[in-house]
């Protein structure tokens, strides 16, 4: 009976190790099977984007050479345009550019050391360096003195700023930063004042300290103070009030003729005479001098010849 059981015992053992093989070739076979169909995918896959590579890459040959050629840029002589033009580019597309970018976009190349020099050196221009396979080309982006990106940010920009800060400084962190700052100032999440020297408009956060409430009688005492309506009464009636006007921006001539404020009529610019520069003219009676006796006083010549006077 022993001699039975050892043997079924040895039987069985075998027979699960067997099983154990067979199954361990079924996993190798599975994984197998596996990473064939993973590299058969990735193959296809790669072959699928180089197919569509090359499609597009001829698509875009295609364009070019049907596409018009454009005219001839017209390339700026002066090294300060030239510096005008890559900042203007560089402010338009807020992106970085490199040497050899910067000549295919303007016609021009920026490789003059002197230019170059230049371009580096200028305090809205910042450096940075591209990454290509063998080599590290140097580049160069815009640089605005704040950097954020958003209205929130804006906002939390201003709020720090408690003496106030400039809004072309603000305005000029990202293309759309005016739409921005302008609906801040709607909302009136900021205050927007404009300095009476500089003429430069102002950012300001908007306080709660300084916000309260004003009952209606204060409103009404307030509501009926008479205003001048003219600036000259206005000023003067500051002035009498002990308090210095601030200056007012002079108004641009705008070359038409003014009028007056009592009768209303216009006044006509004074126009000055010209004397007429005889030694300019082509004399031919140059040895008669006698007939040119008295013309001193000659200012003009009218087209028939004829001879205006001073009033004496």
């Amino acid at each position: 009976g022993k001699r039975k059981a050892s043997a079924l015992d040895a039987a069985l053992a075998k027979f699960q190790k067997v099983q154990q093989s067979a199954a361990q070739i079924q996993i190798d076979a599975a994984n197998t099977r596996e990473k064939s169909s993973a590299g058969a995918k990735a193959e296809r896959l790669r072959a699928m984007a180089e197919a569509e590579a090359a499609e597009r890459r001829e698509r875009e040959r295609a364009a070019q050479s049907n596409a018009p050629r454009e005219p001839p840029r017209n390339v700026p002589n002066s090294i300060l345009m030239k510096q005008k033009r890559v900042l203007d580019l560089l402010n338009t597309t807020r992106a970085n550019f490199t040497v050899a970018e910067l000549h295919n976009e303007l016609g021009f190349s920026c490789s003059d050391p002197e230019l170059w020099d230049m371009l580096i050196h200028n305090p809205k221009i910042q450096q940075g360096v591209h990454e290509r396979r063998t080599r590290m080309e140097p580049t160069i982006s815009y640089k605005p003195k704040h950097v954020f990106e958003g209205r929130r940010e804006m906002l939390e920009l201003v709020t720090k700023m408690h003496d106030g800060v400039l809004m072309d400084d603000v305005t000029d962190a990202y293309p759309d930063a005016v739409d921005d700052c302008e609906a801040l100032i709607a909302e009136g999440l900021v205050l927007m004042l404009t300095n009476a020297e500089t003429r430069e408009r102002v950012l300001y956060p908007v306080d709660e300290r300084y916000e309260c409430e004003v009952d209606d009688d204060m409103a009404t005492l307030f509501h009926a103070v008479p205003i001048p309506e003219h600036d000259n009464e206005f000023d003067a009636a500051l002035r009498k009030a002990g308090h210095e006007p601030a200056p007012r921006r002079a108004a641009r001539p705008t070359g038409h003729d003014s009028e007056d404020e009592g009768g209303g009529r216009k006044r006509a610019r004074a126009k000055k005479k010209r004397k007429v520069n005889f030694e300019r003219m082509k004399v031919t009676n140059a040895h008669l001098p006698e007939l040119f006796k008295g013309l001193e006083n000659i200012t003009a010549l009218d087209q028939h010849g004829a001879s205006s006077h001073k009033a004496k």
